[in-house]
């Protein structure tokens, strides 16, 4: 017997909400705060919202910053975690306005993966970016307890690519999400690689300079006695604004891809990565330790749409796992473009 009596709360289809005929978003404002899960106005990326065709939407994004921190940029392209917080942004809005995801019901991402266009320009300085988002966004199952749904992305700038996305989550009835939330800890897979379950002697947070940032207030790494190399625990600051805007019962998605992103800074990569595939498999308990773990990956060479708008680019990975207790919470490929210098 389901442990929801309720009856389904989601609507059947977004087939419900009429077609826009031929209009393109608006970037004049930037939609409520809570449309998108935020606390603060000024975090909110998104501007507006077309359904254009069955599962098909338009999305504008206005872009104030170049970076997801505020932080000063490579002046050669965009920060690919300002892409993936648009396309987390994109998929609360959708699931809430065109597939009847009540507010109130937790999400959980399982999965994410992006990937700047080789040749993606920069920004304009001084100036918002308008961002425009063609989106697919389709259910993959609904039943009382959850509806799970799949997000494609391209965004663009003016007419030119930037960039593409794939993200992949579930909208959980609230009771449900209660027993998701508090199942025992699965244990280790055999064979799986070693994790430290707590930090061998007292932390010492990462210098600025190791993770490619002017000050510390951006910092989340710190390193414990052992010297492991590669080796890291979490180490956030609770009340930074953008990370930490609204409360959360674990720890969030979009800090473990930051501190992957900090992690093969400090191995010496560059600060953005041209690309991410990421996997989230357990919940970040907020009062335990979180060991970051990187290793150098396998160079891939990347997806490409068969035509000239996107030509597949060789790249170097790195492998990150965030672990707790042992058990991997997430883990992810960070790509960079392999003929690129290390920053400092």
């Amino acid at each position: 017997m389901s442990i929801i009596t309720a009856p389904p709360t989601y609507l059947p289809s977004d087939r419900a909400t009429a077609l826009s005929s031929g209009r393109r978003p608006s970037f004049a404002h930037r939609l409520p705060a809570g449309c998108v899960h935020k606390t603060s106005a000024a975090e909110v990326l998104l501007t507006d919202a077309v359904r254009t065709g069955d599962d098909r939407f338009t999305v504008g994004a206005a872009w104030f910053r170049d970076r997801f921190l505020h932080h000063g940029g490579d002046g050669r392209s965009p920060d690919p975690l300002l892409l993936a917080e648009t396309v987390r942004q994109t998929l609360i809005h959708l699931s809430h306005r065109f597939h009847g995801a009540p507010q109130g019901h937790p999400f959980v991402l399982d999965r994410l993966d992006l990937e700047l266009a080789p040749d993606a320009p920069p920004l304009r300085p001084g100036a918002p970016a308008h961002v425009t988002l063609d989106v697919t966004c389709a259910r993959t199952v609904t039943t009382p307890r959850r509806a799970g749904l799949a997000l494609e992305a391209t965004a663009s700038v003016d007419g030119v690519l930037i960039g593409r996305a794939g993200i992949r989550w579930e909208v959980l009835h609230p009771a449900f999400y209660q027993v998701v939330r508090h199942r025992a800890a699965r244990p280790r897979t055999a064979g799986a690689p070693e994790h430290p379950a707590a930090p061998t002697g007292p932390l010492r947070r990462l210098a600025p300079g190791e993770v490619g940032y002017p000050g510390d207030e951006h910092v989340l790494l710190a390193r414990d006695s052992s010297g492991t190399r590669g080796g890291f625990w979490l180490d956030p600051d609770p009340g930074h604004p953008v990370l930490f805007d609204h409360p959360s019962d674990h720890v969030p998605g979009m800090i473990l891809l930051e501190a992957f992103r900090q992690a093969g800074r400090a191995m010496g990569a560059p600060l953005h990565p041209a690309g991410l595939s990421a996997t989230f498999t357990a919940f970040a308990e907020p009062d335990l330790p979180v060991a970051v773990t990187v290793t150098p990956g396998p160079e891939v060479v990347g997806r490409s749409d068969g035509t000239a708008r996107w030509r597949p680019a060789r790249r170097r990975t790195a492998v990150v796992t965030a672990a707790q207790r042992g058990v991997v919470l997430a883990a992810a490929r960070l790509a960079y473009p392999a003929d690129r210098q290390e920053t400092s």
